[in-house]
This record gives C-alpha cells, structure tokens and sequence, in this order.
C-alpha cells in the first residue's frame, strides 16, 4: 500500500515542479529552470523504478500527475 501512496505523492509534486519548471522556461531565467528541471527528475526517478517493477502502480501516478497539474497551475496563478 506505501508504494501506491508514495508513487501518487511522487507524481504530484513532480507534476507542480514541472509547471514551475515551464513557468522558469518562458521567462528565460536559466537558473530556476535548470533547479526545476533537475528536482522534477530527482522525483520522477524513484516513481519511475516503483511503476517499471508493478504496473498497478500507473494508475496512483496518472492521479497524481493529475492533481498535480491542477494544484501547480492553481498555486502559480495565485503568486502571479
């Protein structure tokens, strides 16, 4: 059950990252982007080893990605 948690909190919080990763991106600041970028995939790399070794977990991350989009997009329209 940990892993299904974990993959969907991974996921989440990878999907908000790479919003601000994008955000970064089209105002050209290198390096916020580059922070965004290397945290997004620092995440992403344990979610991806749980979801090869069991398929269920695709759907806790699919949720999670998401969640995450909508929570990213909601938190960076209100800093904006």
């Amino acid at each position: 059950m940990f892993e299904y948690i974990f993959t969907f909190i991974a996921i989440f919080f990878v999907d908000i990252f790479y919003v601000y990763y994008l955000k970064s991106v089209t105002e050209s600041s290198a390096l916020k982007a580059s922070f965004w970028g290397a945290a997004m995939w620092l995440v992403a790399s344990f979610a991806v080893i749980e979801y090869t070794a069991n398929h269920w977990l695709l759907i806790p991350a699919c949720l999670g990605a998401f969640c995450g989009t909508w929570v990213g997009i909601k938190l960076r329209d209100r800093v904006s």
